[in-house]
Parts: C-alpha cells; sequence; structure tokens
C-alpha cells in the first residue's frame, strides 16, 4: 500500500487505510533503507502495543519491496463466507482456522470506518482502546439491531446497536466474525478465549509471528 498509494489503498476491502498511508509515507521516504511491508509491519506492532492489555509482538525487518501492486480481491471482507475466509488466509500466508481466529483478536481494538456508510468509527466491542477479550464475549450476544442503516453488506445483528452519536459509540458486529464465532471449525477457539486474556495473547503473539 505505501509503494503504490494511488491503488491498493483505493480497493474496497482497503477502505479507510488512507489515514495510515498518508502517515508512514513521510517515514517511508525519509528513511530509504527500510521497506515498505516492514515499516508497515513495524507500525502495526508499535499501535498494538500501545494499547492497554496488548501483548509485545515480534517484528524481524527484511521484507523486499513489492514490484507491483497487488491484484484486488485477495483480502477478506466482512460479507464473505467462512469457507472463502479459511481458502485465502490459508493460500495467503497457511493460517489454520484456530490461527484466523487468534488473529481476530485484533478487532478488540478496532473500528468500522466503510462498512456502513452512513457512520464512522464505529468500535467492534464496547472497550475498543483497549486489548481483551470482550470482542469474543460480544459476538456471542444476542443482536438486536443495527447501528446506522438496516442490513448494510457484512453486518450482523449488534447487542449494543445504539448510544448516541458521534465517534466510538454503538456497536458494529461484522458478519465475518458472526460466522466465525458459530461455525463448528472454530467455535470453541472463539469460545475458549472468553475471559482468557493470557490466553488470547499467547494466541496473538504466535499468529503475528507467522504473519512476520
Amino acid at each position: 500500500m505505501l509503494s503504490f498509494p494511488d491503488i491498493e489503498p483505493n480497493f474496497h476491502a482497503n477502505l479507510g487505510i488512507s489515514d495510515s498511508v498518508e502517515l508512514l509515507t513521510p517515514l517511508l521516504r525519509n528513511h530509504t533503507q527500510v521497506s515498505a511491508g516492514s515499516l508497515i509491519q513495524f507500525a502495526a506492532a508499535v499501535a498494538m502495543r500501545n494499547c492497554p492489555g496488548a501483548p509485545k509482538l515480534e517484528f524481524m525487518a527484511g521484507r523486499p519491496n513489492a514490484t507491483a501492486p497487488a491484484p484486488d480481491g485477495l483480502i477478506p471482507e466482512p460479507q464473505d463466507s467462512v469457507d472463502k475466509i479459511f481458502a485465502r488466509m490459508k493460500d495467503g500466508g497457511n493460517f489454520s482456522p484456530d490461527e484466523v481466529v487468534a488473529l481476530l483478536a485484533s478487532h478488540s481494538i478496532a473500528r468500522s470506518e466503510h462498512v456502513d456508510p452512513s457512520i464512522e468509527a464505529v468500535p467492534f466491542d464496547s472497550t475498543p482502546f483497549t486489548f481483551n477479550t470482550q470482542i469474543f464475549i460480544e459476538v456471542l450476544l444476542k443482536g438486536t439491531g443495527f447501528p446506522g442503516m438496516p442490513n448494510n453488506t457484512g453486518k450482523a445483528l449488534s447487542p449494543l446497536p445504539l448510544g448516541g452519536s458521534g465517534v466510538n459509540v454503538r456497536e458494529m458486529r461484522l458478519q465475518s466474525d458472526d460466522f466465525l464465532a458459530r461455525d463448528p471449525r472454530t467455535a470453541c477457539m472463539w469460545q475458549g478465549f472468553v475471559n482468557e486474556q493470557e490466553k488470547m495473547s499467547n494466541a496473538t503473539v504466535d499468529s503475528e509471528s507467522i504473519e512476520t
């Protein structure tokens, strides 16, 4: 994305990433010995570590620079089926279904910007600035409504759809999270992270090391 900032950030799955690209591009320009891929991985590790409760992620430099933009359509989207998500994650990084769930611990400190165009900065759980197991608890709760517009592609019923106006309020449940929490291949792993901070953190570190 940093090497081709006029192309890859415009892919539908990457909408909302432009702010990060704009912040990191000057660093890439001023530190030419660092590749774009290494800078992105380093920034992600630092950003996660700044959140209370987050583990320290392994970082290793040395990723080669891309020579051409990635094809569009490689990143799983929230409206994709579980089978499609598993196939793409297996192909892209040899991730197992359990490792996919571990990577989704990142949703405990994430927000939606473009899934629903009528609202912005909607968190995926009730504690969006703390790395904890709430995402694994709240996705299992009964959904009662949609924040923003109803029945947007990629959204499932949320347990906390209301909560005022502005940013960092209400809660969005991604359709993919909803499916993964209930799929027989991943439901046990999902439920196993509930109130198990250390287990979740260790699994996240292990999965991120594969990604590295």
